[in-house]
């Protein structure tokens, strides 16, 4: 048992524990060798996108934090950035001024010399763009484990639009010259002021557990509402929290009726 716990942490300490219960499901569908989509970054490390419109999915474009955006760019290292692209490889706090607006479902050292792919789809009828991490490993051409992931914005018209994560494997945390700086997931201006980090950010174990967590009883996906430039954040209690909420509620029903 001891031995079977020092490898857990060596794992954890690692940012390897490859995680997958009660996990999302990608979508898929998108066309494409893979149904993502028929466009895809080649293969490479700490790449990007040009800028790519998207103008023809939100005809109202983006409006993000007071800014509308008509584009962005589509980093391999799990996130889109609106100024520039980005190659920066080591995970930073999201709650700072990171001088880019940026949104990261899994802003990590993903490579994928090794293997998997990254794929995006532009959907205009239905007013989506997806972009999907499928597989992927990490720094340095490291094939397993892997990591599986999404993000989804949705239009809502007007510039409103909804920004959806979705995890469906997490195994990995933290490429092989970012030391202890795990990945991180949210969204901010760039400003220093407007922003949102998911709380499991930056903690080795905590973030691989995005696959079981949820802020809208879907476990393994998060939805944010962007409505005129705002994004609502507020959480809804997750499954297990509901559960617990209800037996609590039974309990005292029966402490109630044991007193009449």
């Amino acid at each position: 048992m001891k031995k079977v716990l020092s490898l857990l942490s060596v794992l954890l300490v690692c940012g390897f524990l490859f995680t997958t219960a009660n996990a999302a499901t990608l979508i898929n569908g998108l066309g494409g060798p893979e149904g993502y989509g028929e466009n895809q970054l080649a293969d490479n490390d700490d790449g990007y996108t040009g800028l790519l419109d998207v103008s023809g999915v939100f005809s109202g474009g983006l409006n993000f934090y007071g800014t509308t955006y008509t584009g962005f760019y589509l980093n391999n290292n799990g996130n889109i950035t609106f100024a520039s692209p980005m190659s920066t490889y080591t995970p930073y706090n999201l709650t700072g001024n990171t001088g880019n607006p940026i949104i990261a479902p899994f802003f990590a050292d993903v490579d994928t010399r090794g293997t998997g792919d990254v794929y995006y789809d532009f959907d205009a009828a239905n007013g989506i763009f997806t972009a999907t991490w499928d597989a992927v490993g990490y720094y340095n051409s490291n094939r397993y484990p892997t990591n599986s992931f999404q993000l989804r914005l949705i239009d809502q018209g007007d510039g409103d639009f909804d920004i959806e994560f979705r995890y469906e494997t997490l195994g990995w945390t933290v490429g092989d010259v970012s030391g202890n700086s795990h990945a991180r997931a949210g969204f901010n201006s760039g400003n220093g002021t407007d922003y949102y980090e998911l709380p499991e950010s930056g903690n080795a174990s905590e973030i691989l557990q995005l696959v079981n967590r949820t802020n809208v009883n879907e476990a393994g996906v998060f939805v944010f509402e962007v409505r005129d430039g705002e994004i609502i954040v507020d959480a809804v209690p997750e499954p297990a929290t509901m559960v617990l909420f209800g037996l609590g509620l039974l309990g005292l029903a029966g402490v109630s009726r044991k007193r009449q």
